[in-house]
């Protein structure tokens, strides 16, 4: 993992203001669907996980905007699977709404999550909650913000002072993880439960040490593994791999917990 991202991959400067601006529309849509009622007409996918007119909306404009733009690259989105060139080097990741709970429920912590691969690594991410107003972005090398403002995650460095976020519960217990929560009540000095990316953009902001995150796909963070390293911290699968490719679940923290959490997540539970 490092380096830095060669812009020109994707055209420059120019080309990254471009997709941010696009993103940042995409996100003025989704809250014009909210307010026209699309929470109401909310739909279940095969798998009982809610999908709304702006999920579907959201992911239809932005794969319009990169098949356009970059034709040569491969695509992943959450709502229409993979497409593109599937032997390229560079690959467009998409969540169009990463907290359609949230959304459907007018809780203001939903975002658009765009990432970038390339050769299989994650090098750029953006992340908007349009209800919140905040846009997050960070390019491999080249650091992390939030509406321009740099990113740096905590400096704690003991498990027993970390402030641990999480999403659902039904995370850990449909992965079978649910034996891990008396160690993280017993082990950490606190909990949170702040689901999807708001999860990772307390983590870069400093106001938790760490995020767990069981069972999600690679749309659902990607953009946060480069914002989240690029903010100084640490983002790997819960075996400690470096990768966004792992359907048992996510750890990212400061870095200084990381180890530590680990093994925690490791251990056999001891008594409730």
């Amino acid at each position: 993992m490092g380096g830095k991202f060669d812009l020109d991959r994707i055209g420059g400067r120019k080309a990254l203001a471009a997709l941010i601006d696009e993103v940042l529309e995409a996100g003025q849509d989704a809250l014009a669907l909210y307010r026209g009622g699309a929470a109401n007409r909310t739909k279940r996918k095969p798998d009982r996980s809610p999908v709304t007119e702006a999920d579907q909306a959201v992911e239809k404009r932005l794969r319009r905007f990169f098949e356009d733009r970059y034709p040569e690259a491969g695509f992943l989105g959450e709502e229409t699977g993979s497409g593109g060139a599937g032997d390229s080097a560079l690959r467009w990741v998409v969540d169009p709404i990463d907290g359609t709970r949230a959304f459907i429920r007018g809780i203001p912590t939903w975002s658009i999550l765009v990432g970038l691969e390339a050769d299989g690594e994650p090098v750029l991410g953006v992340a908007y909650m349009p209800a919140a107003d905040d846009l997050f972005v960070a390019t491999q090398g080249r650091g992390a913000f939030c509406n321009g403002r740099p990113l740096r995650v905590s400096s704690v460095e003991a498990i027993g002072d970390s402030v641990v976020s999480h999403g659902a519960l039904s995370q850990f217990t449909d992965m079978n993880l649910g034996q891990w929560l008396p160690s993280l009540a017993r082990e950490t000095y606190t909990q949170r439960g702040f689901a999807d990316f708001d999860g990772y953009r307390q983590l870069v902001l400093g106001r938790v040490d760490a995020m767990i995150d069981p069972g999600v796909a690679p749309w659902d963070v990607c953009a946060a593994a480069v914002i989240v390293r690029e903010a100084g911290g640490r983002f790997t699968s819960l075996e400690g791999e470096e990768t966004i490719h792992d359907g048992t679940g996510f750890l990212a923290s400061n870095g200084a917990v990381h180890d530590s959490l680990l093994a925690l997540l490791r251990a056999e539970p001891g008594p409730g």
